[in-house]
């Protein structure tokens, strides 16, 4: 995988992340970067201390770190509008475009695409060109590894 130092969180951003957030763990760059190019082993983040703690990132067992590199899940189109439903319902019904502020309600479905506002879209194009209003994860199913 390729660094991207936009992904690193210390204490000054720790608040930013999210518990449960699959990550990269360690208390200096150097070993910060290996784990990410040779994709090392990963850890879910379980809790983030005070802003009294110099290591403020908790994984199992309680061990405690100060950085950590987030891990952005991979999603997929998803398989049936069925699904693409589930999901859609558990968002309140609204996407956004990913290309601009303007959202939409999804107010119908078809055998094989569900219709934002006028427009039909299959699952492939709402996986593309939409995010979910309320939280901007993708339009999609996530992949598990």
């Amino acid at each position: 995988m390729e660094f991207n130092k936009n992904r690193i969180y210390t204490a000054v951003n720790a608040d930013e992340l999210k518990i449960g957030s699959t990550v990269y763990v360690s208390d200096n760059m150097y070993y910060l970067k290996k784990c990410v190019e040779e994709s090392l082993e990963s850890s879910i983040l379980t809790s983030i201390l005070s802003e009294k703690e110099p290591k403020r990132f908790c994984i199992s067992n309680n061990e405690k770190w100060q950085l950590v590199y987030l891990i952005e899940p991979k999603y997929k189109p998803f398989e049936s509008v069925e699904k693409a439903m589930e999901v859609i319902k558990k968002h309140g019904g609204w996407v956004k475009w990913k290309d601009d502020d303007i959202q939409g309600l999804v107010v119908g479905k078809s055998d094989d695409r569900v219709k934002i506002l006028q427009d039909w879209v299959l699952p492939e194009e709402l996986f593309e060109g939409y995010v979910f209003a309320d939280d901007g994860s993708p339009c999609g199913e996530l992949v598990e590894e």
